[in-house]
């Protein structure tokens, strides 16, 4: 076997080479994880708003899961424009026979509010718009709002700024957020039950084809004092919007017949 001396000082010269090269290495390392950080909370540490989900829409959605938080959700009579009706079980919505639209743009003043408000925790729900024979619904806003914050007169006042989080379908005129940059979007197909997974805690809202099983958005956002569901189902469509109540997980359900028999 052969061994091959280094020239004199060629030592000492590779040693100091790689010490710089691994506080190089260290120091990007911990740059970047930094950065990572920051990215992560950045809706934490600055209040700002993000979105993601639309451009790489993600298949096989569990939506069993998401049904683990699903609470019952009703209309506020109260509180909802009048020229809205309202079904008897508070789960029905639509634009009123009286309500004249001059069609000059999506109508938002025409909202309904949960009567749940929410301060903590995960909450799902799901929203019906299609029902035979007609197609789904092309005119909604399904989304969340600050308790009290119950004036809805244009666009500009329905900002997150102004306690308004949400995703509107405006017929032609596509998908969009209320963000602010406005994100606009197309969906094919268009969804025919829509679910809402409420993250208080996390500050998240995202939206779910049921049908299709997908996850289609999620806006992140930091939320305050009580928040409510929000609904509006435009003006003009045949169909209604309908908030639904959200079949047992199914992995629970011979759980629960076990022990309604058992009793």
């Amino acid at each position: 076997m052969i061994y091959f001396a280094p020239e004199r000082g060629s030592f000492s010269d590779s040693s100091g080479t790689w010490k710089a090269l691994f506080f190089s290495v260290l120091i990007c390392a911990l740059l970047g994880l930094v950065g990572l950080i920051l990215y992560k909370y950045r809706d934490k540490l600055t209040g700002t708003i993000w979105l993601k989900g639309f451009k790489d829409v993600v298949f096989n959605v569990n939506i069993e899961e998401l049904r683990k938080h699903a609470v019952e959700i009703t209309i506020d009579r109260e509180h909802s424009h009048p020229d809205l009706k309202v079904s008897k079980d508070c789960k029905t919505v639509r634009d009123s026979e009286d309500y004249q639209h001059t069609g000059e743009g999506f109508p938002f003043q025409l909202c309904a509010f949960g009567a749940q408000r929410f301060t903590s925790g995960r909450h799902y729900w799901e929203v019906e718009l299609a029902h035979s024979p007609y197609p789904p619904k092309n005119f909604w806003i399904i989304g969340v709002v600050k308790h009290g914050h119950f004036t809805a007169r244009d666009r500009s006042a329905l900002t997150p700024s102004a306690g308004f989080w949400f995703l509107c379908s405006d017929g032609p005129h596509g998908f969009y957020t209320n963000t602010d940059p406005s994100i606009r979007f197309s969906l094919t197909p268009r969804p025919e039950r829509l679910g809402v997974l409420f993250d208080y805690d996390d500050g998240l809202l995202s939206f779910y084809n049921v049908k299709e099983s997908t996850h289609l958005l999620t806006i992140s956002s930091r939320f305050s004092e009580s928040v409510v569901p929000l609904f509006n189902p435009g003006a003009g469509d045949p169909s209604p919007l309908r908030i639904l109540d959200c079949p047992k997980p199914a992995e629970l359900a011979p759980l629960l017949s076990n022990n309604s028999l058992d009793a």
